[in-house]
């Protein structure tokens, strides 16, 4: 009995030995041998929003180095110990103040390897965090249409102050604005560039003080605004989805990291000289994103990721700045602000804060030949639109009334019956001078087009914003302007385009 009893414990002790070493290898020790490549557990962490901190566990030969791309969450790393040659990174992150779940990439590198570690932390409180705000995203969308844009001024590439009028020849004044205000507009956006008016980071404070008058004059007539940050020479637009302007190049970690970083120290500096104006103030993080045809056309899907962190560093950089701007409407793009990816790419549950305080943003410029491209020999200028409006030729092959309402639909499906109101920041129909017999047809074209968009926009939650560059000119050319205020006269000039407008609002019923 005493020998089958010791023979018991040895089988024991030896199926312990060998789990313990199978433990040990596991764990990365490989039982004693040496650690020849980097391993890190865990591969993600996840916090409540509470905040906190927890340990990641590097190991490779090396003593291993470590990143955060986010500021509210901090890596701090240890000396490596241990035969194990473990590198100890403590993740620190703070309380969540935002009302979204929010994501950050550690990166730990070790002897020429790199691994990532996703952090994912719960949205915080609904609470309003500070400021005097009362009204949301959906108290104001029903009071700002129509919209007008204040286009080619503040967005336009050149130096100083003198680039308002390098594409227009209008400086902007109160009176410009009243005028748009009694043609019967709600709300102004302002396109406007910052980066190109930037000294070592900075922007300049002449330009952001003139950007600030601007905002004024709106302001002053009960105008809503919304202010974004355009074109502004491509710089995150272009260059944050691809390494190079003249062919695609795929991004990395440390090219986004960037791109965030200054998209976020933009927008402080944005949001900080506004944080005291009330709800008529909207900011706008971006424009187009990556809306350059030949370089992104169809890498919609695999960059929309990108899209929504940058969506996510413009929310998270005006929340910070505190006072009204904890709860001041914000607007985020879809990607290229083209209807068909929003509504497949960026679903409700993706946008960077709860319903309340956001909006989301795409543009409308469909049939593109008859709203917006002129071909000199008129062989592909569409002049006519509408099924009562049709001429022997030059008719749309698309994009008429029940593709318009179709995609406004789709909208409304996406993201205003969930909460979001969404604006149309761009559209229009080229104006244009015809010889006498297409005329009629065509001016009832544009009258058409203004109308039913803005019809099917207020019918769906939807917020139109007019494209308007100042080009009187090119109202008495064949190739046309979507002109609509004449700001050195400070009168309306577009007749057709304003009539569709204001015979749309009188009709149409807001339905969110």
């Amino acid at each position: 009995m005493k020998i089958k009893y010791l023979l018991t414990l040895m089988v024991a002790f030896f199926a312990t030995t060998a789990l313990v070493a199978c433990g040990d290898d596991d764990n990365g020790n490989g039982g004693g041998m040496p650690v020849s490549q980097l391993t890190v557990r865990p591969v993600s962490l996840s916090f409540d929003s509470d905040g906190g901190q927890q340990v990641i566990n590097a190991q490779a030969p090396s003593q291993a180095s470590a990143t955060s791309n986010a500021d509210w969450c901090v890596v701090s790393v240890g000396a490596q110990y241990g035969d194990v040659k473990i590198t100890p990174v403590t993740v620190t992150v703070a309380a969540n103040p935002t009302t979204y779940e929010r994501t950050a990439v550690i990166t730990i590198t070790a002897d020429g390897q790199t691994q990532t570690v996703a952090v994912t932390q719960a949205e915080g409180s609904a609470d309003i965090p500070s400021g005097s705000i009362t009204k949301g995203a959906q108290d104001i969308a029903p009071l700002m249409y129509p919209g007008w844009n204040l286009g080619n001024t503040l967005e336009a590439t050149g130096d100083g102050l003198g680039a308002e009028t390098a594409w227009q020849p209008t400086p902007t004044t109160q009176q410009v604005i009243d005028a748009v205000k009694t043609a019967g507009f709600k709300s102004v956006r302002i396109p406007c560039s910052w980066d190109i008016h930037s000294t070592n980071g900075v922007i300049d404070a002449d330009w952001l003080s003139r950007v600030k008058q601007v905002v004024d004059y709106c302001i002053n007539d009960g105008l809503y605004v919304v202010l974004n940050d355009h074109w502004d020479g491509g710089w995150i637009e272009v260059q944050g989805f691809t390494k190079s302007t003249s062919s695609y190049q795929a991004v990395d970690e440390t090219h986004i990291a960037a791109k965030i970083s200054r998209l976020k120290d933009i927008w402080t500096q944005i949001a900080t000289a506004f944080k005291d104006y009330d709800e008529h103030l909207l900011f706008a993080g971006l424009n187009e994103p990556f809306q350059e045809y030949s370089l992104f056309s169809t890498r919609h899907a695999e960059l929309t990721p990108i899209l929504i962190r940058y969506n996510q560093a413009f929310v998270q950089a005006v929340r910070a700045t505190g006072g009204n701007n904890g709860q001041r409407t914000l607007v985020v793009q879809g990607p290229s602000t083209n209807i068909e990816s929003s509504v497949n790419y960026m679903p409700a549950d993706k946008l960077p804060e709860a319903a309340g305080r956001l909006m989301v943003e795409v543009h409308y410029y469909d049939p593109g030949q008859f709203c917006g491209t002129y071909d000199a020999t008129g062989d592909k200028a569409f002049y006519y639109w509408g099924a009562d409006n049709h001429g022997a030729d030059h008719n749309p092959s698309y994009g008429e009334e029940n593709y318009l309402s179709g995609q406004f639909g789709k909208l409304k499906t996406a993201y205003t019956s969930q909460g979001y109101p969404v604006i149309i920041g761009e559209y229009a129909a080229l104006q244009r001078t015809l010889a006498a017999g297409d005329q009629t047809k065509h001016d009832a074209s544009v009258k058409s087009y203004y109308k039913y968009l803005n019809a099917q926009a207020i019918q769906n939650g939807i917020i139109p914003f007019a494209w308007d560059t100042n080009d009187t000119a090119g109202l008495g050319k064949e190739s046309g302007s979507t002109t609509i205020i004449d700001r050195a006269n400070a009168a309306v000039i577009g007749t057709n385009a304003m009539k569709g407008i204001q015979e749309a609002v009188a009709e149409a019923a807001w339905n969110k």
